[in-house]
């Protein structure tokens, strides 16, 4: 059996011009990093989501689809779920309850543990 392989990644909750150029470079380089990349964006933590998320989210769909990916998202707070619902774009991109419920629509059924960054690691005496 192939393991299926899926990125997390958090969508962030304050949007403005940095933070959407950092998010846009930062999912560049994990869709570099794979052929067909499957990722979900995890919303839970967008109370609410504006104009500006929207054009993000759209600018993401289409790098995504660019390179034969597929997207979805997760764990919208119902005011994000009204939005997403309001501008059609859950008609263009899967939309979950739960992560979990996310990664079970691709296959996987359990949560990838996430890599441990150089700076959590105990320094030697």
């Amino acid at each position: 059996m192939q393991q299926v392989s899926v990125a997390v990644k958090e969508f962030p909750d304050c949007l403005n011009v940095a933070a959407c150029r950092a998010f846009l470079g930062d999912l560049d380089l994990l869709l570099s990093q794979s052929y067909r990349p499957q990722i979900i964006f995890d919303l839970s933590g967008v109370p609410h989501m504006n104009a500006t998320g929207i054009d993000l989210l759209l600018q993401c769909i289409s790098e995504v689809a660019n390179r034969d990916g597929t997207l979805k998202l997760a764990a919208p707070a119902p005011q994000t779920a009204l939005v997403l619902e309001l501008t059609q774009l859950n008609e263009i991109v899967e939309i979950f309850n739960s992560v979990e419920e996310a990664m079970a629509s691709f296959g996987v059924y359990q949560i990838p543990p996430q890599p441990v960054r150089p700076e959590s690691l105990p320094h030697a005496a």
